[in-house]
């Protein structure tokens, strides 16, 4: 498709794309994003659009003890070895070798 592709040139394209789909899963995947798109605001797109950092501002209790902190938030230490049981039992789809090569 080239620069001057127009939207409605885009959206058949898009859609003769998704009429060749037979996966249901992946017809899940790409309604879920469409909505996620259409949604965004029209003055912005998906890679404009920046985080509100006050969001992310949680007032801080002071005067709270460490172990109150594990309490609230219902901490439940691990040992190794349960860890490594459980890191054994995870099926890769790749090897760490490919997923080393990734992130080149």
């Amino acid at each position: 498709m080239n620069n001057t592709a127009n939207t409605n040139d885009i959206r058949i394209s898009i859609i003769n794309l998704i009429t060749k789909i037979n996966d249901i899963e992946k017809l899940k995947l790409i309604h879920q994003q469409a909505e996620k798109l259409n949604k965004i605001p029209k003055e912005g797109n998906a890679l404009e659009l920046k985080p509100n950092y006050a969001d992310s501002i949680v007032e801080v209790d002071e005067g709270v003890s460490f172990q109150q902190i594990l309490n609230e938030q219902d901490y439940r230490p691990i040992s190794y070895q349960k860890f490594r049981e459980i890191a054994d039992q995870i099926e890769w789809e790749h090897s760490l070798e490919e997923l080393l090569d990734a992130l080149d």
